[in-house]
């Protein structure tokens, strides 16, 4: 299981969780993470993350 953690890009909550979306593959993810990514955006980009049991997960060097 991999999920992407969305971020608030304006407001007062600028730079906090919005929401996260999950999928079953890495190439899921990666799709959509490409979708959402704008270089401009610096560190309010998505960040990806990747199950390693039921309550851990591990955040993915490189997104």
């Amino acid at each position: 299981m991999y999920k992407l953690r969305i971020y608030k890009l304006s407001g007062l909550d600028k730079g906090n969780l919005d929401h996260e979306e999950l999928f079953d593959t890495k190439g899921q993810m990666d799709k959509r993470y490409d979708e959402l990514f704008k270089k401009e955006l610096y560190s309010l980009n998505p960040t990806a993350w990747k199950q390693i049991d039921e309550n851990r997960w591990c955040r993915l060097e490189g997104y």
